[in-house]
């Protein structure tokens, strides 16, 4: 007996009505709710990009696993941009106009993230938790922009204000002169903490001429080298070529110096230097927090834990409290409305507190140090 053709007609409808959004929001289906992402993949920065994106996959995975929200699960579309910039924003004009993904996630890479602002802005998708503290994404205020982090240039005023701690009094910054390198330039000039220590500041091409750059830095005998370069490759090299070169002082930076890879690529070298984090430290299992995020990993069969990958676990983490403010029908505009009513009072924020409200989009003033100890181990 042959199914009729009517009949058969109707299933299929069926079946393909499943995948259509439950309404005209984009990215939001009856069974999932669709988000997008362009990182490095590949690329210079893909180390710190991959982890920051797996500790946000393991826990998208153990909600999905929950039943979802709503009994929707999350979908996070990965694109590689290779950390290009034409790239990137080809990548964000697919995902907002081609694959309409309901919001933008964990985007990392500065350059791209920069280049894409304005068509993001333009298409009024909810562009959340970068892993990168760009310059650009702070100062203005922008509805359609959420950090979790703070920016590298608050964290490198951190490092200045406590360099009189450690007993530094001169400093050599060593910086490119590119966007990035002006804009945190930008965010230091005239702060009251450059005025308490000599501040050296050192452009050149570090992959050009990179033994002028050392005799340079050496001839000014700092007490402390300021790593300010987000190539790990780079901040290697200067770390390396400042001990072969007889440096007795110490070395400072902040996330943006890639820390899993220097530690990957200094060895023994790396110990002693002193990084600024923004999120706790994954060996603080006292936190509840970081117990958590440990158990996930675990869980997930990761054992390499990071502070890329804690950071992509609390954007998760947040975004999925969103979602369930949100309620049954979410749209963009309830999920920007849900983000800026989450605060420290009303969340179970577990030991890393987030405040939020319809002025304030930058979610954290969170800033810690650690200490690198020589064998991709860190000291908090």
């Amino acid at each position: 007996m042959t199914m009729g053709r009517g009949l058969r007609a109707i299933l299929l409808w069926l079946a393909a009505s499943a995948c259509w959004p439950a309404q005209a929001e984009p990215g939001v289906y009856q069974n999932r709710i669709v988000i997008g992402q362009s990182i490095g993949v590949t690329g210079p920065l893909s180390s710190q990009a991959l982890q920051c994106a797996a500790g946000a996959k393991a826990y998208f995975s153990e909600i999905n696993a929950q039943g979802g929200i709503y009994d929707r699960k999350i979908e996070l579309l990965t694109r590689d941009d290779g950390y290009h910039v034409d790239a990137a924003l080809a990548n964000t004009e697919q995902l907002i106009n081609v694959e309409r993904v309901f919001a933008l996630f964990g985007y990392a890479g500065w350059p791209g993230i920069e280049a894409s602002l304005p068509a993001i802005t333009k298409a009024r998708v909810p562009f959340l938790f970068p892993c990168t503290g760009a310059p650009s994404l702070y100062g203005n205020f922008k509805r359609y922009v959420f950090t979790m982090r703070v920016g590298y240039g608050h964290e490198y005023r951190y490092l200045l204000k406590r360099f009189g701690r450690f007993g530094v009094k001169s400093v050599a910054l060593v910086y490119q002169n590119n966007n990035f390198g002006r804009q945190l330039l930008s965010a230091l000039e005239g702060q009251p903490e450059t005025r308490s220590i000599s501040l050296s500041l050192i452009e050149g091409d570090v992959k050009g001429n990179f033994p002028a750059l050392i005799r340079r830095m050496m001839a000014l005998h700092p007490d402390a080298v300021l790593l300010a370069n987000g190539d790990p490759s780079i901040n290697s090299a200067v770390v390396r070529g400042m001990h072969e070169a007889g440096y007795k002082g110490r070395f400072f930076g902040a996330s943006v110096i890639g820390q899993r890879a220097l530690a990957d690529k200094l060895g023994p070298l790396s110990r002693g230097v002193i990084i600024t984090q923004i999120v706790p430290s994954p060996w603080h299992v006292s936190i509840p927090l970081v117990s958590d995020y440990r158990k996930l990993m675990q869980s997930s069969g990761v054992t390499e834990f990071s502070f890329s990958s804690m950071e992509g676990f609390i954007a998760a983490r947040v975004f999925v409290e969103a979602l369930r403010r949100t309620g049954r029908n979410p749209t963009r505009e309830k999920l920007i409305d849900a983000l800026e009513s989450i605060n420290e009072h009303n969340f179970d924020h577990r030991g890393f507190p987030l405040n939020f409200s319809s002025t304030r989009h930058d979610g954290s003033d969170y800033v810690d140090t650690t200490v690198m100890a020589g064998d991709a181990a860190f000291i908090n």
